[in-house]
C-alpha cells in the first residue's frame, strides 16, 4: 500500500509499471497496529518522508487515543484525500464473521465517501487456509463475512511466492464495471532498499498460475540454462516476443521474463 501511496504522490508508476492516471492532494495513512519509529522506517525505505505533514499524513499506534471512522475530525480530513486503512480489521467492531456488524463497517466506509474521500483502501487477512490454495478467488482471499467482499468496489489477492526475494503474486479477484489486467509477480529484494520501489518480474500475461510458483514444490532444473539465456536475451533484441522466445527455448513465458528481467 505504501507502493501506492507513493504512485499517487508522485503520479508516477506504480511498481514501476502501471501509470497513476491522477496525482494525490492529500494522503491519509491510519495504521494503529505500528508504532510510529517502526513506521518511519517503512516511510524511509518507501522515500516518503519528505511528504509528511505535506501532502500525507499518518496516524500510528503511537497517537494517545484511538479513531474510529466516525470521528469527525477525520471526516473532515477525508475531503478529497485518498484514504488507506492498516488493517482494515483494526475498525471493524464486533465479529468479522457476522454480516450485521460488518454492515456497520460498511456504512463507515460510505459516510467516508460521502464526506469526500476520493478513495478508501484497505489492506484485510486471509483465512489460515489460504497457505494452501492453489488459486485465488474473493471467497478464499478475504477473512470474515462474504459482506466484506461484497461492500468492495474491487479486490486483490496477494501471495508471497519466494520468501528471499520477497516476490510476491497477484492477481485480481474482484473487478466491478472494468477489466483487470492478468496476474503478475513483483519482488522486492533488492530493489526496495536501493529505490524504494517494488519491481515487476512476471508482467501481466507472464507469471502464469499460481500453482506454478508454490513455495517447495520446486521446478526442473533448465538444461543448458546459461546458454539458453543468452540466446533470449539476443532473441530479444531482435524483436521476438516473449512467447516467441519461450517456444523456441522450450520453456515457459514466466522463466523468459525472469531471464531478461534479471
Amino acid at each position: 500500500m505504501l507502493s501506492m501511496v507513493r504512485a499517487l504522490l508522485e503520479q508516477g508508476k506504480l511498481f514501476t509499471k502501471f501509470q497513476a492516471t491522477r496525482a494525490a492532494n492529500r494522503v491519509l495513512y491510519l495504521i494503529p497496529e505500528a508504532g510510529i519509529g517502526p513506521f518511519s522506517a517503512r516511510l524511509r525505505t518507501f522515500r516518503l518522508m519528505d511528504y509528511v505533514g505535506e501532502r500525507l499524513f499518518v496516524r500510528t499506534l503511537s497517537a494517545k487515543t484511538p479513531l474510529t471512522l466516525a470521528d469527525p475530525r477525520l471526516l473532515e480530513a477525508a475531503e478529497g484525500a485518498d484514504v488507506f486503512l492498516d488493517t482494515a480489521i483494526r475498525f471493524m467492531s464486533g465479529d468479522e464473521n457476522n454480516a450485521a456488524e460488518q454492515k456497520i463497517f460498511a456504512d463507515s466506509l460510505f459516510a467516508l465517501q460521502q464526506a469526500g474521500a476520493r478513495t478508501i483502501t484497505g489492506a484485510h487477512h486471509s483465512p489460515k487456509n489460504f497457505s494452501k490454495e492453489t488459486v485465488m478467488t474473493l471467497e478464499n482471499v478475504l477473512r470474515g463475512s462474504g459482506d466484506i467482499g461484497a461492500m468492495l468496489v474491487t479486490a486483490w489477492g496477494l501471495k508471497q511466492v519466494d520468501a528471499a526475494s520477497n516476490s510476491i503474486y497477484i492477481a485480481n479477484v474482484k473487478p466491478r464495471d472494468f477489466q483487470p489486467c492478468e496476474p503478475f509477480i513483483i519482488q522486492g529484494r533488492p530493489s526496495l532498499d536501493q529505490t524504494g520501489y517494488f519491481e515487476v518480474t512476471h508482467p501481466p500475461g507472464f507469471a502464469g498460475a499460481l500453482e506454478d510458483h508454490k513455495q517447495g514444490r520446486g521446478r526442473p532444473e533448465v538444461a543448458n540454462k546459461e546458454s539458453k539465456i543468452a540466446e533470449a536475451r539476443e532473441m530479444k533484441q531482435q524483436g521476438a516476443s516473449y512467447r516467441q522466445i519461450a517456444k523456441q527455448l522450450g520453456v515457459s513465458t514466466g522463466t523468459v521474463s525472469g531471464w531478461l528481467s534479471a
